[in-house]
């Protein structure tokens, strides 16, 4: 699945593919929208004591929409947006995919489980692919771009 990251439950290899991972987003830098490359690369996407890292997030929605536009509502656009319920349960963090071009989405169980690692990287078309590995999920999406958002909880649960 992972190209780049590689957990194999070794706090050393997960390091060590981390800085493989970041060596590949600064090399690729030219071919990513900024907004994924940023988001690829926040020095809180892995910092698992941040509350904006999407690690042991829950999914709370996924929306898959259509827009649509031309005299017969022909051309078509896919949107995907995840939801997930922060780690720390004082937020919520979300991602947005424009302009999907291709995505596969599995599950195995009742509920998605703990998100566990993701990788952004280049596809063989130029496109961003959001690789995710959740503990009962994998997801993959290629789209255009990726845009986050963190929205903290005013006042706690």
């Amino acid at each position: 699945m992972f190209v780049l990251l590689r957990d194999q439950g070794e706090s050393s290899d997960f390091c060590l593919g981390l800085s493989r991972y970041r060596k590949y987003l600064l090399s690729n830098k030219h071919r990513l929208p900024a907004s994924a490359y940023e988001f690829a690369m926040a020095e809180w996407h892995y910092n698992f004591n941040d509350h904006r890292c999407p690690h042991d997030s829950w999914v709370n929605a996924l929306s898959i929409s259509e827009s649509c536009s031309g005299v017969r509502s022909e051309v078509r656009r896919t949107q995907i947006s995840i939801e997930l319920l922060g780690a720390y349960h004082d937020g919520v963090v979300k991602i947005n995919y424009q302009n999907v071009l291709d995505y596969t989405l599995s599950s195995y169980s009742k509920s998605h489980g703990d998100w566990l690692y993701d990788e952004v990287r280049v596809s063989d078309k130029g496109c961003v692919v959001h690789e995710i590995d959740l503990e009962f999920s994998q997801w993959k999406i290629e789209c255009e771009d990726i845009k986050f958002e963190w929205a903290p909880f005013a006042d706690g649960i």
